[in-house]
């Protein structure tokens, strides 16, 4: 995921050692394109887990 790798080193403040603040690009100024590839990873690294029924 290096395009979340970049935007969290361009834009994440880091508030504690426990803690990295990412509201602008998770609430303000969300970027679709980072949003579609974060989901691609997501779909890609649980693609084998079986669904369980809710």
């Amino acid at each position: 995921m290096e395009l979340l790798k970049k935007r969290i080193l361009e834009v994440g403040t880091v508030v504690s050692d426990q803690v990295l603040k990412l509201d602008s690009i998770l609430n303000h100024q969300i970027d679709p394109q980072l949003i579609m590839e974060m989901g691609k990873e997501f779909a890609r690294l649980f693609a084998e887990t079986k669904r369980r029924g809710c």
